[in-house]
C-alpha cells in the first residue's frame, strides 16, 4: 500500500510468503527471510506458481500489444542460504527431536529437567555448545535444592569439554544417589545417528538434443535423512521407497548457471499433494557451451545442486 512500483519490500519473517507473493503480483521487488526451511519451501512454491502465471499473461499480452514489452515486473528469484544452520538447531526443535529419537518422556511441569528416561531425570544441553563445567555446576546446584530427589540423572548433549568426565566421576563417588551419566550424541553408539548427517545425492543424465535443446533426466535420488526419519517412526521393519520421486518436493533448473546466482528458468512443482515431480525435462539452452544446474529440494527442505557443462 505504501510502496511504489519497482520499489523494494522486505519481510524479515516470510512465513507462507503472502507478502512476497503480493509484491510480485504488483510489480515490486522483494526480499524475504526465515529461519524455518518449511517457510522457505512453501514461499518458493507459491512464488513459482505466481511467476508462471505472470509469464503466461505477459506472453499473451505481448502478442496482443507490442507495447506490453515495457512491463517492469521481475520474473525470477534466488534463494540464498546465509549460514549453515542445519546442525545449529533451534533449542526447542532440537529438544523435541532428541526426545523422540531417544525415547524421553517429557515433563512439562518441571522448570529445569526436560523429562525422564526410565527411572532417570533427563537434562538436555543446548546443542549450540558442548556440555561445560558451568552446565554441570548448574545441574548440581539444582539437585542441592531438591534434597528429597533420589533419582539418577542423564545428561543429553552434542559433545562435552574434556574436564567434564573427571568432574562427573568425582561427583558420582561422593553421591550414592543422584549419580550422573551422559549421552553424547556425536559418539554414543545407541543414539549417535541422531546427528550423523548424510547429504542427499542425485544421479542425473543430461544430453544436448540439438543446438538449443537439452534433455535432463533424474535417474535416481536418495535422501538418507528422510529414510532415517521414516525408520525412526516405524520400528517394525525398514521402510522401502518404491519411487525415489516421492522424496522430492521440487526440481529447479538454471540453463546458464554462472556458479554464483541460481536463476530459475524451469521449475517442477507438483500442484496436488499426491503428485510426483516429472523427473524428465526438455529445456532450452544457449547454443554455445553452457553450464546447466539442476537443484533438487527434498521433502525435508534439503537442497542438492548438480552442475553439468554441455
Amino acid at each position: 500500500m505504501s510502496s511504489n512500483p519497482d520499489g523494494l519490500v522486505l519481510d524479515c519473517f516470510i512465513g507462507s510468503g503472502t507478502t512476497a507473493r503480493v509484491a510480485q503480483k504488483l510489480g515490486r521487488r522483494w526480499i524475504g527471510c526465515d529461519i524455518n526451511k518449511g517457510a522457505i519451501q512453501t514461499t518458493s512454491k507459491r512464488l513459482q506458481k505466481t511467476i508462471q502465471e505472470q509469464i503466461k499473461h505477459k506472453i499473451a499480452s505481448e502478442v496482443a500489444s507490442p507495447s506490453a514489452r515495457n512491463d517492469k515486473k521481475h520474473y525470477s528469484f534466488s534463494i540464498y542460504k546465509v549460514n549453515n544452520y542445519d546442525l545449529q538447531l533451534l533449542k526447542t526443535e532440537a529438544i523435541e527431536l532428541a526426545v523422540q529419537h531417544i525415547g524421553i518422556q517429557r515433563t512439562r511441569t518441571d522448570r529445569f529437567f526436560d523429562g525422564t528416561l526410565g527411572k532417570n531425570l533427563v537434562k538436555i544441553i543446548d546443542f549450540n555448545h558442548p556440555l561445560t563445567l558451568l552446565d554441570l555446576q548448574l545441574l548440581q546446584d539444582e539437585l542441592k535444592k531438591r534434597p528429597n530427589e533420589d533419582r539418577d540423572i542423564t545428561i543429553v548433549c552434542l559433545g562435552k569439554e574434556l574436564a567434564v568426565d573427571p568432574e562427573i566421576e568425582k561427583w558420582n563417588k561422593k553421591h550414592p544417589i543422584n549419580k550422573i551419566k551422559t549421552i553424547e550424541l556425536k559418539t554414543d553408539k545407541k543414539h549417535g545417528s541422531f546427528l550423523i548427517h548424510k547429504p542427499a545425492e542425485a544421479k542425473i543424465k543430461i544430453q544436448r538434443k540439438n543446438k538449443n535443446k537439452a534433455l535432463i533426466k533424474i535417474q535416481n535420488f536418495i535422501s538418507p535423512t528422510i529414510i532415517e526419519r521414516l525408520n525412526i517412526d516405524n520400528k517394525l521393519f525398514k521402510v522401502k521407497i518404491s519411487d525415489f520421486r516421492s522424496m522430492i518436493d521440487t526440481v529447479l533448473i538454471d540453463n546458464n548457471y554462472d556458479g554464483k546466482t541460481f536463476h530459475i528458468v524451469y521449475s517442477d512443482v507438483p500442484e496436488r499433494k499426491g503428485d510426483l515431480v516429472k523427473g524428465e525435462y526438455k529445456v532450452e539452452v544457449p547454443k554455445s557451451k553452457t553450464k546447466i544446474a539442476v537443484k533438487i529440494i527434498d521433502m525435508l527442505g534439503e537442497e542438492v545442486i548438480n552442475v553439468f557443462e554441455i
